[in-house]
């Protein structure tokens, strides 16, 4: 396959050019307009398909780092074929789904049986991030390790496994089984208010029912996020001290979806003065790009966790962004029923669905510069597979993988979220306006935004 009259985003510049396509791999770059140069590629091409891309752009297929695939218990929120479907449509090629299926994924025997039902079920790659065994057991830690899953998550507000993350020295076992097995944790941080102080805020809230979204960010201030990574970084700096590691011996930490200033700065100030550590962060769109002064039809869309902040914080982290200070973006897709998120606020969940908005705001702000394609091509696409060894995907290069997306430039339109592919039909977004249109999908050279294609998506394995 050949796509030609194109623009290619390549080793940071967009350039004139022609791909052929073989057998799901980058085989030949041509730069230029020239018929000479098409003619040179229609002799290699196989089956002769040629697609015109009428100076469309095209980048690598976006690695999104965080997902909720659901399934597994929760069908009615969200199925793999559902989910990686939203995801094949926006231009997402490989996500990374979390372990709080039903039951969860903190068992050899479940995270197999969870990999199983993905199996020829997704339109898109799949990497899996498991829960911790209960007891921390290693025998079956090992297990779970040598699946291939990509890392293990932990949620100190709800655990999967009766495991209190709040105890040091708990985290510093969990840290010693990173460090040995060389495997990322994947951290939700934030630690619980005082019952007294939630109290308190619940009363607030029973005499303001309009004002939900500023009740949640108090029920979950910043404070608490920064508490809980400030936490996390002491133990890792104390099990480095106390084992005398070598750096190629640091556990490898992932901080979820950071919401505020203060938990970045803490971060990157640890990350500026010890350039050894395993340390890594990621921001979803909606932090960025959303605040808790968002005017909703209903509140409970925008209802997440961790929450929606003041202004201040998404303004910063946005500027962070635009500097090239932020490696990396995770959508934290997290899907509900309808029926759940019309629910009194209390009671509906934490979530929305992230994946089919994420590449149109996002490449929306790189339309009108307010984001360079180099960031955002970064931070989607380039770091997360070099920090998670995804092996010949990221880039736009001879010998890579054909997992890439075409977007153009068009008259502006506005997010509707009853056109979602996910199950999932409500966004904090609706209404937004986007000026771009994803085009065309591809999966190892297969066409994957379109009614008819196939799931033949891959299950992503860490290797030892």
């Amino acid at each position: 396959m050949i796509l030609k009259n194109a623009k290619i985003f390549v080793d940071g510049l967009i350039r004139k050019g022609a791909l052929y396509i073989n057998n799901g791999i980058i085989q030949s770059m041509k730069f230029g307009s020239s018929e000479e140069i098409l003619s040179h590629l229609k002799e290699l091409n196989e089956n002769g398909r040629i697609i015109n891309c009428n100076n469309k752009l095209i980048l690598p297929g976006i690695i999104d780092i965080h997902s909720h695939l659901r399934d597994m218990g929760q069908s009615e929120k969200e199925t793999f074929l559902t989910g990686t479907k939203a995801a094949a449509f926006s231009g997402i090629t490989t996500v990374f789904t979390m372990p709080n299926t039903i039951p969860p994924a903190i068992t050899s025997e479940q995270v197999k049986k969870w990999m199983n039902k993905a199996e020829g079920n997704i339109f898109v790659n799949v990497g899996f991030i498991a829960g911790v065994p209960k007891e921390m057991n290693f025998e079956e830690i090992t297990k779970i390790v040598e699946l291939g899953v990509i890392g293990f998550k932990i949620y100190p507000l709800s655990t999967l496994n009766e495991i209190n993350w709040t105890d040091p020295l708990k985290i510093q076992k969990l840290l010693h089984i990173s460090s040995e097995f060389q495997v990322p944790i994947f951290i939700h941080p934030d630690k619980s208010i005082s019952n007294d102080e939630r109290n308190a805020i619940l009363q607030d809230y029973s005499l303001d029912l309009n004002n939900s979204l500023e009740w949640h960010d108090n029920l979950y201030p910043c404070r608490m996020e920064a508490e809980y990574v400030n936490f996390i970084l002491e133990n890792y700096y104390k099990i480095i001290v106390d084992n005398n590691l070598n750096p190629n011996k640091y556990p490898i930490v992932h901080f979820c979806h950071i919401s505020c200033k203060e938990s970045y700065s803490l971060i990157k100030k640890a990350l500026k003065f010890y350039n050894n550590l395993k340390i890594t962060f990621e921001i979803t769109p909606h932090h960025l790009i959303l605040s808790k002064k968002i005017s909703l039809k209903n509140n409970n869309f925008g209802k997440v966790l961790p929450p929606l902040r003041d202004e201040k914080h998404s303004q910063y982290l946005y500027n962070e962004l635009k500097e090239g200070r932020v490696e990396f973006i995770g959508t934290d897709h997290a899907p509900h029923s309808m029926e759940e998120k019309l629910r009194d606020y209390l009671d509906a969940p934490s979530g929305f669905p992230g994946f089919e908005t994420y590449p149109l705001l996002l490449l929306d702000k790189v339309s009108r510069y307010e984001l360079s394609l180099t960031n955002f091509v970064k931070v989607a696409s380039e770091n997360p597979a070099k920090q998670f060894n995804l092996k010949n995907k990221g880039l736009i290069k001879e010998g890579f993988d054909a997992d890439l997306i075409i977007v153009e430039k068009i008259s502006d339109y506005l997010v509707k979220s009853e056109d979602f592919k996910t199950k999932a039909k409500f966004s904090p977004f609706e209404g937004f306006k986007t000026s771009i249109r994803i085009w065309k999908v591809f999966l190892r050279g297969d066409e994957i935004n379109n009614e008819a294609s196939e799931p033949k998506g891959r299950l992503i394995k860490r290797t030892l």
